[in-house]
C-alpha cells in the first residue's frame, strides 16, 4: 500500500495581492507555508525558502533571472506565474537545466484562461480557412498592471499567428491611422480594479464571433499556480501550465 505525500510546504515569493490569494488557497488544500517574502527581503536564502518545497513567485518582472538563479542554488523548484520576463528566457532555461529543479512558469495559471487558449486554437484552425473573417484581440486590467499588452494576451496572439496564416505580425497598442491585413492587433485598457478580461475578435461583414473570459476574482489564478505546485514536487526541467493540465485531465 502506497504512502500518502507529505504535506506540500511552499514558499511565496511576492505577497501582494496575488501571494495573499495563493496562500489563502493552499492552507484551504492542507498545505503549509513556510516563508512570505516581499520587497523587503533582501535574499531568499532564508530559512522559510530553504525549508520549502515549490517556491511560487509572483513578483516583479525584473526580480525574475535573479530569483531563479538563487533558488536554482538552493535547489528549489519553482512556479513562476510573474510575465514580463521572456527576453530573460536563456538564462532562466540555463539555471533550470544546470541546477536539475523543476519548474512550471505561464502567462495565465487560470484554468479558464487555459480552456480560453484551446477555443482559441479550435476558431483560428477555422478562421483561416474564411478570408471573410479579420481577427483582433483586446484586453482590460486594473490600473496598476505593469505590462501592456498582458502575458495572456500575447500568448493568444501567438496562438493566432500560428493557426491564421494570413496574420504575419503583431500590433500591439492603438494604430497610427490604418493597418495593414497581415497585422494582427492587441490592445489594451488600463482602469479601476478589473482582475483581467481578455476578448478575441473574428469579424465579417455579415457578422461577429466573440470569445471572451473574465476574471471575477483572483482565486482561479491561485487554484491553478497550487495545483502547478503540487504537479512540479517530483519533477525535473521546464513546463508549461498547459503540459501540467494536460496530464491532469489524463489522470482523471
Amino acid at each position: 500500500m502506497s504512502q500518502p505525500s507529505p504535506k506540500l510546504r511552499l514558499a511565496l515569493v511576492g505577497y501582494g495581492k496575488m501571494g495573499k490569494e495563493v496562500e489563502r488557497i493552499a492552507l484551504e488544500r492542507g498545505m503549509e507555508v513556510t516563508a512570505r517574502v516581499d520587497v523587503d527581503t533582501p535574499s531568499l536564502a532564508v530559512d522559510g525558502v530553504r525549508n520549502a518545497d515549490v517556491v511560487i513567485h509572483f513578483a516583479f518582472p525584473a526580480t525574475v533571472v535573479n530569483h531563479i538563479s538563487e533558488l536554482a542554488a538552493l535547489r528549489k523548484s519553482v512556479v513562476l506565474g510573474t510575465t514580463g520576463w521572456q527576453k530573460e528566457r536563456s538564462a532562466i532555461e540555463h539555471a533550470v537545466k544546470a541546477s536539475g529543479i523543476g519548474l512550471v512558469h505561464s502567462s495565465n495559471f487560470s484554468i479558464g484562461v487555459n480552456l480560453l487558449n484551446r477555443l482559441v486554437r479550435e476558431a483560428g484552425l477555422l478562421v483561416n480557412r474564411l478570408a471573410e473573417y479579420d481577427v483582433a484581440v483586446h484586453e482590460i486590467h486594473h490600473k496598476d498592471k505593469l505590462d501592456a499588452p498582458s502575458g495572456t494576451a500575447l500568448s493568444i496572439a501567438s496562438i493566432l499567428l500560428e493557426t491564421v496564416k494570413r496574420k504575419k505580425e503583431l500590433l500591439p497598442g492603438s494604430p497610427d491611422g490604418r493597418i495593414r491585413p497581415d497585422q494582427l492587433q492587441v490592445s489594451s485598457g488600463r482602469y479601476g480594479s478589473v482582475v483581467g478580461m481578455h476578448r478575441v475578435v473574428f469579424d465579417s461583414t455579415a457578422d461577429t464571433l466573440e470569445i471572451v473570459h473574465t476574471a471575477k476574482n483572483r482565486s482561479g489564478f491561485a487554484l491553478g499556480a497550487v495545483l502547478a505546485a503540487e504537479w512540479i514536487r517530483e519533477r525535473h526541467g521546464m513546463f508549461t501550465f498547459e503540459e501540467v493540465l494536460e496530464d491532469l485531465f489524463q489522470q482523471r
